[in-house]
């Protein structure tokens, strides 16, 4: 019997094992890929604001990158989403700047300040684009939270791809590549067990 209970708890843990290393593989992969085409808007996720109303690193490369594939013309539209996290202003703020300072003009920019979490930020922008009768998107955001935001496009019914901000410290350091990569397997993880109940 307590052979029986021993070979069922090493079958569950090598499944584990084999799911951890399959979405850690998953996510590096589509962390890689440039999806970008021609689509109806181009979304920008949000995340950290720093003390001063500066954009973090990681946000200025989110931004940064969505302002080239407009000015690219992958889309006449932007949305840029993000509520407002532990500093002030809203990031979707914060990010409406930066665009503005390079030259995007504001009737291009959607802001979107109440967004907390990614699953929020893409309902979100799923609701803006059905307003607007619009059908694709790119996403932009870190390379390693691309494989979730578009998991979550796609059972939104929102029809996307991936454009990663490739020059995101989060990425271009190791230790926090593969830490955030951690974080994203867990949270794919769990958003998948929520949605089977």
């Amino acid at each position: 019997m307590e052979m029986a209970r021993y070979g069922v708890a090493l079958t569950v843990l090598v499944a584990l094992g084999l799911l951890f290393v399959n979405l850690w593989l998953r996510v590096s992969a589509q962390a890689q890929k440039d999806e970008a085409r021609r689509a109806d808007v181009i979304i920008i996720l949000g995340c950290a604001v720093w003390p001063g109303e500066r954009p973090s690193p990681s946000l200025e490369a989110r931004v940064q990158h969505g302002i080239v594939l407009y000015q690219r013309g992958m889309a006449d539209y932007i949305v840029l989403s993000g509520a407002i996290g532990r500093y002030p202003p809203a990031e979707a703020e914060v990010m409406r700047r930066l665009a503005v300072g390079h030259g995007v003009p504001e009737q291009s920019l959607i802001l979107d300040t109440e967004s907390r979490s990614t699953i929020e930020s893409i309902q979100r922008a799923g609701s803006t684009m059905q307003e607007h009768t619009w059908n694709t998107a790119i996403i932009v955001s870190d390379p390693f939270h691309i494989y979730r935001a578009l998991m979550m496009a796609r059972d939104e019914g929102i029809r996307a791809w991936g454009s990663p901000a490739l020059n995101s410290p989060t990425y271009t350091i190791p230790r926090l590549r593969y830490y955030y990569t951690l974080r994203e397997v867990l949270a794919i993880a769990h958003y998948q067990f929520t949605r089977l109940f």
